[in-house]
C-alpha cells in the first residue's frame, strides 16, 4: 500500500504525503494500539506480525486475528470517515467523496474500542493519518485496496459469528456445563465448615456432626488455607489407630490441600478432582482467601458430563470380561469433552489419565492370571502417543518391560533367577499384550511390544541394547531410538525406574555422535514454511497439511533431541519444554508461545481426526486447508512458524 499513498502524484505532492506519515518499531509484546484509545490513523505493517486480542486481566487474552506484512491495523474506525449520511436534498459529486466532517453541523464520531494490538515479533508500522486517506481517496488503486481490506475481514467477522451461533444451537442451553463457574456450583462461606489448627478432633468432628454433613472442614490461620480434613480422615486417621479425641484437629488434617479459584470452569473443577484422586476442593478468592468448598457431590448434582467420574471408578474393578465394552464409554467421554470445546490439553490430559488405568488394570489382570507373583521387580513403560499423553483414539500397543536380573542386585537365592525372570516376563507380556487387545488396542504392526524380546529385558540387557544403539547409529536403529525416547513409565517397581533412568543418562554421555545422526534426519525433513501472503498460498498453492508427518513428527524428535541433549531423558512433551525452560534454554516467551502453538497444532489433529471416526472414514492426519477461515489459517500459520523455530533452534546446535 506504501507506493500507493503516492501513485500519480509529482514529487513535491509525494513528499508532502511522506512527511505527513511515519514509521515506527515496535519490539515484541509493545502494544501498538490501546483499547478504548482515540484514533487518527491506521498503521500498515511493513514487517514482523500483530495480533488483534481482547485483553482480560483475569484470564487469558482472547486472540481475534493475526495482522502480517501488507496488511493494515486499525480497519474497525475507518467507518468514522467512510459513512456518509448525504442530504436527501444534494445529488453527491461521484468523483468528490463527501465525509461527515464536510457536512455543515454534523460533528465527526470518534467510536472505542474494546480490543488492543500488540507486536507478536519485532514489527514496523507505518502511521497513515485519516487526513493522509481522505487526501488520496480519489485514487481508484488506493480505494479498491482499502475496500478489498475491510470486506476481507468482514467476511471472516460474519463466518466466525455463524460457527458461534450454529454451535450454540446444535448443543442446546444445557448441554454445555463447561460454561459454568465453580462460583455457581461451591457451597460459600457461610454453610462451609471452617476451624483452626488448634481447635480439638472433637470439636470439628461435633461440627461436621451438627450440620449433617459428610464434606470436609476447612483449617484456616490468619484467613489462610492451612488444610482440610474430611470425614474419611476422621475413620483412618482417628477411630483405626486409637487416637485421642483431644489431641490438636492439625494432627489429621490434609496440609496446604489443593485449591481452586471461585472463577475457574465447571471442567477445571473435575479434571482437578479426576487427575488428583480427590472429591473436595477448596474454593478461593481472587486474593486467595476461602470463598466455600465444592465437592465431588456438587459437581455431579450440577450438570453433564459425569461419565468421567463413573468411568474412573469402573476402571479400577473391570473385569476381563467387561474390557470390550469399555472403549465405547471412554469414546462417549471424548466425545462429550470435544463438543464442550474442553482446551485440547487439558482433554488429552484426562484421557490419557483414563488410558493409564486402563492399561494398568490389564496388568494387573495379567498378573492374577500368572501362576505366581513376579519373581523379580519390574516396570511397564508406553512408547508413542500414549506416552506422550497425546492419545484420544485407542491407537496400536507400543510398549516395552524392565526388570531386574542377577547382574542388577544380589538378592536372588540361586543362580537360575534369571531364567525365572525371562520366561515368567515373556508369558506375562503375552498376557498383557492378549489383554489390551480386547481392550480396544490393536496389535503393533511393527512389533514394537514388550511380547517382542527386542523390547523387554533386565536392566543390563537395556544397557547393552542403548550401548548399541548409540555406538552403531543405523538408521533403523535410530528410528527405534526416536520411538524408544518417548518413553513413560507406567507401572512397576518406582526404585527400579528409576535406575533405569540413570543408565540411560549414563549411556547418553557417549552419545554425542548418535545426537548429531538424530539432528541430521530431522534437517532432511524440515516443517514447512508457511510465510508467504497466507491467501494467495491457501488458494493456489498447497491445499493439504499433513499435520502428523510435517509438523507434529518433526516437533516430537526435534525436542526430544534438544532434550537429550541436555541431559532430561524423561516427560511429556510439555513437561519437556518446561524443563527446558528452566535450564534456560528457552526463554519464558517462547515456552509460553510453543505451549500455546502446539495446542493450536494438536487442536487440528485431534478434531480432524475424530471427525474422521465419527464418519467412519479411513483416520488420516491430512487437514484441508480450503475448509478453513481465514483466521484459522493464519492462526495455523503462526503455530506452525513458532515449531519451525523450536526446529531451527535444535539444529542450530549442529
Amino acid at each position: 500500500m506504501k507506493h500507493l499513498l503516492t501513485k500519480n502524484l509529482t514529487a513535491t505532492e509525494a513528499a508532502n504525503i511522506k512527511n505527513q506519515c511515519k514509521t515506527f518499531h515496535y519490539n515484541q509484546n509493545d502494544i501498538i494500539l490501546q483499547a478504548n484509545e482515540h484514533r487518527e490513523g491506521v498503521f500498515l505493517v511493513l514487517s514482523g506480525m500483530a495480533e488483534v486480542y481482547l485483553p482480560f486481566q483475569k484470564s487469558q487474552d482472547e486472540v481475534l486475528e493475526i495482522i502480517k506484512p501488507n496488511e493494515l491495523i486499525g480497519l474497525s474506525n475507518l467507518h468514522h470517515f467512510l459513512i456518509t449520511n448525504f442530504p436527501q436534498t444534494q445529488q453527491p459529486d461521484p468523483t468528490t467523496p463527501i465525509y461527515p466532517d464536510q457536512l455543515p453541523g454534523q460533528p465527526v464520531q470518534h467510536n472505542q474500542t474494546l480490543v488492543q494490538v500488540r507486536a507478536i515479533d519485532d514489527t514496523e508500522a507505518l502511521f497513515i493519518p485519516y487526513t493522509v486517506l481522505k487526501e488520496r481517496w480519489s485514487e481508484p488503486a488506493l480505494r479498491d485496496y482499502l475496500l478489498d481490506q475491510v470486506s476481507s475481514r468482514l467476511h471472516d467477522v460474519y463466518h466466525s459469528l455463524a460457527e458461534q451461533i450454529n454451535m450454540s444451537t446444535t448443543m442446546g442451553r444445557t448441554a454445555d456445563p463447561t460454561i459454568l463457574r465453580v462460583r455457581d456450583i461451591m457451597q460459600p462461606t457461610t454453610t462451609t465448615i471452617q476451624a483452626k489448627r488448634t481447635d480439638s478432633i472433637q470439636s470439628v468432628a461435633e461440627k461436621l456432626s451438627q450440620n449433617n454433613t459428610k464434606t470436609a472442614a476447612i483449617i484456616l490461620n490468619n484467613n489462610q488455607i492451612k488444610g482440610i480434613v474430611t470425614m474419611h480422615d476422621f475413620v483412618n486417621r482417628v477411630i483405626t489407630s486409637g487416637k485421642s479425641t483431644q489431641e490438636q484437629v492439625h494432627t489429621i488434617i490434609t496440609e496446604n490441600p489443593i485449591t481452586i479459584p471461585r472463577t475457574a470452569y465447571y471442567y477445571e473443577a473435575l479434571t482437578t478432582m479426576l487427575l488428583n484422586g480427590i472429591k473436595h476442593l477448596p474454593v478461593t478468592t481472587e486474593n486467595n482467601q476461602l470463598a466455600g468448598l465444592v465437592t465431588l457431590t456438587d459437581l455431579l448434582q450440577a450438570k453433564q458430563p459425569t461419565a468421567m467420574l463413573q468411568n474412573t471408578e469402573t476402571l479400577k474393578t473391570v473385569t476381563k470380561e467387561e474390557l470390550p465394552q469399555i472403549k465405547q464409554q471412554l469414546y462417549a467421554m471424548i466425545t462429550t469433552m470435544l463438543q464442550q470445546q474442553v482446551p485440547i490439553l487439558t482433554t488429552l490430559e484426562v484421557m490419557n489419565t483414563l488410558y493409564d488405568q486402563l492399561i494398568k488394570r490389564c496388568i494387573d489382570l495379567s498378573i492374577i492370571e500368572m501362576p505366581t507373583a513376579p519373581p523379580a521387580k519390574f516396570c511397564f513403560y508406553l512408547m508413542g502417543s500414549g506416552a506422550r499423553k497425546e492419545q484420544f483414539l485407542l491407537t496400536d500397543q507400543d510398549h516395552f518391560l524392565v526388570y531386574e536380573g542377577e547382574g542388577d542386585t544380589h538378592d536372588y537365592p540361586d543362580g537360575h533367577s534369571d531364567q525365572i525372570a525371562t520366561r515368567y516376563f515373556e508369558e506375562l507380556s503375552q498376557k498383557i499384550v492378549t489383554n489390551l487387545e480386547l481392550a480396544g488396542y490393536q496389535k503393533c504392526k511393527g512389533d514394537m511390544m514388550a511380547s517382542n524380546p527386542i523390547w523387554r529385558g533386565t536392566l543390563q540387557k537395556w544397557e547393552s541394547r542403548l550401548h548399541e544403539w548409540t555406538l552403531n547409529a543405523t538408521n533403523d536403529r535410530l528410528l527405534l531410538a526416536q520411538n524408544f525416547f518417548s518413553y513413560r513409565h507406567i507401572a512397576g517397581d518406582d526404585t527400579l525406574h528409576q535406575q533405569f533412568q540413570q543408565t540411560i543418562l549414563d549411556s547418553l554421555d557417549r552419545a554425542k555422535i548418535f545426537l548429531y545422526r538424530l539432528s541430521q534426519l530431522e534437517r532432511e525433513n524440515p516443517i514447512p514454511t508457511l510465510e508467504q501472503p497466507i491467501r494467495s498460498m491457501f488458494r493456489r498453492n498447497k491445499k493439504q497439511l499433513d499435520l502428523k508427518k510435517e509438523v507434529l513428527f518433526p516437533y516430537h524428535h526435534s525436542l526430544q533431541i534438544l532434550a537429550l541433549m541436555h541431559g532430561i531423558t524423561y516427560g511429556t512433551p510439555i513437561e519437556k519444554i518446561d524443563q527446558l525452560h528452566e535450564k534456560k534454554i528457552l526463554s519464558e516467551n517462547f515456552q509460553k508461545d510453543l505451549k500455546a502453538s502446539i495446542s493450536t497444532i494438536l487442536n487440528y489433529y485431534v478434531r480432524n481426526r475424530y471427525n474422521q471416526h465419527q464418519n467412519g472414514e479411513d483416520l488420516t492426519s491430512s487437514l484441508s486447508l480450503t475448509t478453513l477461515s481465514t483466521r484459522e489459517k493464519e492462526e495455523l500459520m503462526l503455530s506452525i512458524r513458532l515449531i519451525k523455530e523450536l526446529q531451527n533452534h535444535m539444529l542450530s546446535y549442529y
